[in-house]
C-alpha cells in the first residue's frame, strides 16, 4: 500500500505504547505453512501493522513458533503479546518460557492470564502462588513489560479483572452481533478501562468470520465501538489489505453506525438491535437469547453454507448455563412477555411475537409449538 494507505496509529491506553490499529491475531496461523505466515505477516508489517497477539495454546506452540521464524531479524517496532492458560505461579512462567523460545525472543510486551472464565480462575490467579505473582516476577526481570487479561465469558469478569489486577492491556470480544445482547461492554467495560489507563484491543471483529459478507462494514462499525486495537485472524495477503482499506477510511460516524445495523445482512429480520421500542423486559429477554447462540438460530431459510456457519459458530461462547440460570433468576410472566410481544411494530421487521416465542423456548430449553 502506498504510504496515503498505512494504517492508523493509537496510544494503547496508558502502556507508553503507539500501536497500528489493526493488530495480528495469531489463532488462523495454525491453519497455514510457514511460508503463508511469512508472506502475512510482511504485508501486515508494510502497511504499517506493529501488533501481534498469540497464544501458547494456539496449535500447542505451532503459532508462537511459527510467528518467531517470521519476525527474526524484524522484530524491532513489533509489540508482542502471547498468552497463557496456567493460573499458578509456575506454570504460567513454564509457559512464558515456552513462549520466549518458540518466539525467539528475550522479551515479549504483553503476556495474558488467557482465557479465565469464572471469579474462582480469578482468585486462583490473585491468590498465593497465583499466576500474577509469576508474572510480577517476570516484569520485574525484564522478560514483559505488562500484563493482560482475556476471557469468553460476560463482562463481570472484566470487570473484576481491572479492578484487582494490575494491568497493562485487555483482550475482549467486540462485532456489532455481539454488542446487540453485550452492550455491558461498551457501557461499563470500557469506561472503567479508560479510567485505569488499561489498553483495550477487541477480538472477533467479524464474529469469528459470520460478518464474512460486507466486512469493511463490519470492520468500520468495530473501529468506532471503543477498542483502540482490531484484532483480526488474517491467513491470506488479501485479508490484510481488505482490512488496512477499511481500517484507513476510519470508523463509522453516529448516523452511519445507525444505518449499519439495518443494513448489516447477517443480523437480517431476527437479531434484536436494542432500539428500545420493545420493554425493558423484552429486550432482556433477547439479550439472554443472545448467550444461548448468539441469536444465530432463527430457523428461517438460509443456504446450506451459511446454515453450517451459523451451526458452527452458534455456541463458540458457551453461555447457555449461564443464561438460563439469569433466565429463571428473573421469574418473568412470560405469558404476558408474549402477549407483549404480539404487538410490537419492530422498526427492523422483525416478528417480534414469532422471536419471543423462540427465545423462550431456547430458554427453557424446549421447542416453540410451531416448530
Amino acid at each position: 500500500m502506498e504510504a496515503q494507505h498505512q494504517l492508523p496509529q493509537i496510544e494503547l491506553g496508558a502502556t507508553g505504547f503507539t500501536v497500528s490499529r489493526l493488530g495480528l491475531g495469531g489463532f488462523h496461523q495454525v491453519e497455514i505453512s510457514s511460508e503463508i505466515v511469512d508472506q502475512v505477516v510482511t504485508a501486515f508489517i508494510e502497511v504499517g501493522g506493529t501488533y501481534i497477539e498469540t497464544a501458547r495454546s494456539y496449535g500447542r506452540g505451532a503459532s508462537e513458533d511459527k510467528l518467531g521464524r517470521v519476525l527474526a531479524g524484524r522484530r524491532d517496532g513489533i509489540v508482542l503479546a502471547s498468552k497463557s492458560g496456567a493460573r499458578d505461579a509456575d506454570g504460567i512462567r513454564r509457559d512464558l518460557d515456552a513462549s520466549l523460545k518458540a518466539l525467539r525472543t528475550d522479551h515479549i510486551e504483553f503476556y495474558f492470564f488467557h482465557g479465565v472464565n469464572t471469579l474462582q480462575e480469578l482468585d486462583s490467579i490473585i491468590g498465593p502462588d497465583g499466576a500474577m505473582t509469576g508474572l510480577l516476577k517476570a516484569r520485574e526481570e525484564g522478560l514483559i513489560t505488562g500484563l493482560g487479561f482475556s476471557s469468553h465469558r460476560p463482562p463481570l469478569l472484566y470487570l473484576e479483572a481491572i479492578r484487582r489486577l494490575p494491568l497493562s492491556v485487555i483482550l475482549i470480544w467486540d462485532n456489532y452481533l455481539e454488542e446487540q445482547y453485550v452492550p455491558e461492554i461498551q457501557r461499563e467495560v470500557y469506561p472503567l478501562a479508560r479510567e485505569k489507563g488499561v489498553g483495550i484491543t477487541a477480538m472477533k471483529p467479524l464474529a469469528d468470520g459470520f460478518l464474512y459478507r460486507e466486512p469493511e462494514l463490519a470492520l468500520r462499525y468495530a473501529l468506532g465501538s471503543g477498542s483502540e486495537v482490531l484484532i483480526c485472524g488474517m491467513n491470506r495477503v488479501e485479508h490484510v489489505q481488505q482490512a488496512a482499506r477499511a481500517l484507513v477510511k476510519g470508523p463509522l460516524d453516529a448516523e452511519a453506525r445507525q444505518a449499519a445495523l439495518h443494513r448489516a445482512p447477517e443480523l437480517g429480520t431476527y437479531v434484536c438491535r436494542q432500539c428500545g421500542v420493545c420493554s425493558k423486559a423484552l429486550m432482556a429477554l433477547f439479550r439472554l437469547e443472545g448467550y444461548v447462540d448468539r441469536q444465530m438460530i432463527d430457523f428461517l431459510p438460509h443456504d446450506p453454507a451459511d446454515y453450517a456457519l451459523r451451526l458452527r459458530l452458534a455456541n463458540w461462547f458457551d453461555l447457555g448455563e449461564i443464561a438460563r440460570e439469569r433466565f429463571l433468576e428473573m421469574d418473568w410472566d412470560q405469558g404476558a412477555l408474549q402477549t407483549e410481544a404480539a404487538t410490537i411494530a419492530c422498526p427492523y421487521g422483525i416478528d417480534v411475537g414469532r422471536k419471543a416465542a423462540l427465545a423462550l423456548a431456547k430458554l427453557r430449553d424446549d421447542k416453540p409449538a410451531y416448530l
